[in-house]
């Protein structure tokens, strides 16, 4: 009787593990570093209180990184873009699903990480013109104070042309 207790229980934890792989997903998003011909990185403001972030969208069911990257630039911040995105790496974090931002009460997930620097501005994002986020250029050593450490050194990263896990 007693060998059998220590066979159920690797079995019932092992079924417990694939229920929770089925029932409870990550979500996967992408995170752009738009830099300018003057070296500057877009930021992007949810709202009139927030912070600045880089762009970031989540990538919808069936769509590859590449696409939600550049269909996130369009509808966030207005821009095409003209050649293929840089992909720097992955990094994980905890993202809250309305914004769209890192958050600590948000989802756990990955996000991949991608430089543009082929790019044009379009007219208007493809949002509605109450919820468009404010844009700026910032240039690398004026970055926006409030800004998060680990995503100032992610800028400082791509500028460098280093992948987000180079040290």
């Amino acid at each position: 009787m007693r060998e059998d207790r220590f066979l159920l229980g690797p079995l019932v934890a092992r079924a417990f593990q694939q229920y929770w792989r089925f029932t409870r997903g990550i979500y996967l998003s992408v995170e752009a570093c738009v830099i300018d011909d003057a070296g500057r990185t877009l930021m992007v403001r949810q709202d009139e209180n927030g912070g600045w972030n880089l762009p970031a969208t989540t990538a919808q069911n069936g769509e590859t990184l590449e696409t939600a990257v550049r269909r996130g630039l369009r509808d966030i911040a207005g821009i095409e873009v003209n050649a293929k995105p840089e992909l720097r790496g992955f990094y994980a974090g905890i993202r809250d699903r309305r914004t769209g931002q890192i958050s600590p009460r948000g989802e756990r997930g990955q996000t991949g990480l991608y430089v543009v620097r082929d790019w044009r501005r379009l007219s208007i994002p493809n949002t509605p013109a109450t919820s468009t986020p404010a844009t700026s250029f910032f240039p690398l050593g004026s970055l926006p104070a409030g800004l998060p450490p680990m995503t100032a050194e992610r800028i400082r990263r791509s500028h460098e042309g280093r992948t987000i896990s180079q040290v």
